[in-house]
């Protein structure tokens, strides 16, 4: 029997609003996904934003991408805290 947790799957953006990924699936299809959608969409980890949410030059969909700002984080992400976002850990 194969172990589940090690399968990839592939997303499109219209399936976010439909149901909650994980991390390692979003960071599979980030190269597929509206960063805004996901920032929306998706429950987020510090690092994700930090890492994608924050750098729309190398990660964006669409010209919506670029004007995501730290306060739009907090914002759709409650559980985030600017502090956490500017932290340098």
């Amino acid at each position: 029997m194969e172990d589940m947790s090690d399968l990839i799957i592939f997303i499109q953006n219209y399936q976010l609003m439909y149901a909650k990924y994980d991390i390692n699936t979003l960071e599979h299809n980030i190269d597929r996904l509206s960063l805004r959608n996901l920032l929306k969409t998706q429950v987020l980890t510090v690092e994700f934003c930090r890492k994608y949410i924050l750098h729309p030059e190398e990660y964006a969909m669409c010209n919506e991408d670029h004007y995501i700002s730290k306060e739009d984080i907090v914002i759709y992400q409650p559980h985030i805290t600017l502090e956490q976002l500017n932290s340098k850990k």
